[in-house]
């Protein structure tokens, strides 16, 4: 059938030459067709395309669902479950519905909640922004006597590489820990094991994770922490390990090394103290490694709050990630209360409540709208996106410089997709491509890869998605089969990569199919089979994402 995807599409071609006489005829045409040939019938036959009078998909049941022409099929919502039905056509409406669907699969944390990660990993960082003073050189640099207290200077350029790391410029703090760990390896190993640490962090933030892992393990067997071990030798104070550990949970995350991510994470617990946000982000993590059920008894909040009521932290923060299980979940209108308890909170509340979560007022906001867009309430979404931002949602731009662009661009993909619901496929690839120039801005300062590469990686394929068939778009949907493939990374650990992965492949073979390419097929089964390790882990949109990978072939 791919094979023969160019024939038929020159016959579509040859009835669409007959539109004025199947018009005004009597009686109805149906014409039945498998999923790979509607968007050949599409794009063969506009004009016929354009006078039908309904769609239906047919499962194989042989249950049907009908869809009103150029509409898009609406979200069901139960208090305690609900998703997209997605239809299998491959027209603009069930695109729209494909992309819904990610949001549901792929949820807003899984890519822009990477901070609340990262958080309890980079946390010694956050004191090093006050420190202004060390930018400044010493007395003994500016005397050219490096020679004579070169312990003293050591330790302030570590105090300086530090504060570089701390307020993102990447660049200067490599150049700086690797200048450390060559001066003094073998001299000092608490300050060895430091510099170690602050390097990978670097070079994880910058992409080079599996360049960081190598000098992350130098800085593990220093503080004698072996792998798959329960014990860590206390060879140097904790703090040193501590910081050891947290940077090397840093750089297995950012590689998609989840499980060796927990189990860092873990061991850290032995030499710090606990903290609300490492149970934050673990529930982060546990939800990226499929484990729903575990996340949400992580989080525990109970019931969700009565509304009106002002959340104080660190439960609003808490109440988001659990939103955002919620989502995956399906229990969109459970969300959706939630959202509107947290929101409530944020009118009163002080601006100094919020400076250390960037932007969350406004994440809750356009978290909402998406909420929205999914229940068909196009013109809520809209308000909610109009608004402007709250000033108690403001970062601090040094100890959160990434949270402006984090914030802009998840704000334009929700735009993106509102615009594409509305039918105006130009505003929302205008939206898109805003939404990844904001990416590639936060790129600049963020610590937290993973998260922002799946980001990119969502906004690319519904940029792409968005366009009209040709060459130019087949091979921008074969770059974001390539991104997405990347960052599964060697375990494949991270189920919102995967899923972004199987949406990825089914986009690819859609132009491929539209193409008459050989390879059209080979595309769909690697988004199945990509997608088989989703089901059965009672997350009903992870479900609808391998069952619609299934239809596609």
């Amino acid at each position: 059938m791919y094979a023969d995807t160019a024939a038929w599409a020159r016959l579509f071609a040859l009835w669409n030459e007959k539109r004025n006489v199947l018009g005004p005829s009597r009686g109805e045409v149906v014409v039945m067709l498998p999923v790979a040939l509607v968007s050949a019938f599409a794009a063969a036959a506009p004009d016929v395309w354009s006078i039908r009078s309904g769609e239906y998909v047919i499962d194989e049941d042989g249950s049907a669902e009908a869809h009103e022409p150029g509409s898009r099929a609406t979200a069901r919502v139960a208090p305690a479950d609900a998703s997209i039905v997605t239809t299998a056509s491959e027209s603009a409406a069930a695109r729209v519905d494909v992309a819904l669907l990610l949001l549901l699969a792929a949820p807003p944390l899984s890519l822009f909640g990477g901070d609340l990660v990262v958080r309890p990993w980079v946390e010694d960082l956050r004191s090093a922004v006050a420190a202004r003073e060390i930018s400044n050189p010493s007395e003994y640099e500016q005397r050219g006597m490096e020679d004579i207290a070169p312990p003293l200077v050591a330790r302030r350029k570590l105090r300086l590489a530090d504060w570089k790391l701390a307020t993102r410029r990447f660049n200067e703090a490599e150049e700086l820990y690797a200048e450390l760990v060559a001066r003094t390896d073998g001299d000092d190993a608490v300050l060895t094991t430091h510099a170690l640490s602050g390097l990978s962090i670097a070079l994880a933030a910058m992409g080079r994770a599996t360049e960081a892992s190598g000098h992350g393990a130098r800085a593990l067997s220093l503080v004698g922490f072996e792998r798959g071990g329960d014990d860590i030798a206390a060879r140097l104070p904790p703090d040193v390990t501590a910081r050891a550990l947290r940077a090397n949970a840093l750089v297995q995350w950012c590689l998609g090394h989840l499980t060796a991510a927990e189990e860092l994470d873990r061991a850290l617990g032995s030499v710090s103290q606990p903290s609300s946000a490492r149970v934050l982000s673990r529930a982060l993590r546990l939800a990226e490694l499929g484990q729903m059920g575990a996340a949400e008894t992580l989080l525990g909040p109970g019931p969700l709050p009565s509304p009106p009521r002002l959340i104080a932290f660190p439960q609003d923060a808490s109440l988001i990630v659990y939103i955002d299980v919620l989502l995956v979940r399906g229990a969109i209108e459970a969300a959706r209360f939630g959202l509107a308890s947290l929101r409530s909170g944020f009118h009163d509340a002080s601006a100094s409540l919020f400076e250390d979560y960037a932007r969350l007022a406004a994440r809750c906001e356009v978290t909402a709208a998406i909420i929205e867009t999914i229940r068909g309430d196009e013109e809520e979404a809209s308000k909610l996106l109009a608004r402007p931002m709250n000033a108690s949602s403001l970062p601090s731009l040094e100890s959160e410089p990434d949270g402006g662009s984090r914030a802009d661009a998840f704000h334009a993909l929700a735009s993106g997709i509102l615009a594409w619901v509305t039918q105006d496929a130009q505003g929302a690839s205008t939206w898109f491509e805003r939404a990844l120039r904001h990416i590639a801005e936060w790129g600049r300062s963020g610590l937290d890869f993973r998260s922002r590469m799946r980001a990119q990686a969502a906004v690319a394929l519904l940029w792409t998605a968005v366009q009209p068939q040709g060459e130019p778009w087949l091979a921008a949907a074969r770059d974001v089969v390539d991104q997405a493939e990347a960052l599964l990374g060697d375990t494949a650990e991270d189920h919102m990569s995967r899923v972004i992965a199987v949406a990825a492949h089914r986009e690819l073979a859609r132009r491929l199919t539209s193409a008459g390419a050989a390879d059209a097929r080979a595309a769909a089964q690697r988004a199945v089979t990509l997608a088989r390790p989703l089901g059965g882990l009672g997350v009903p949109a992870w479900d609808e994402v391998l069952r619609a990978a299934e239809r596609s072939l």
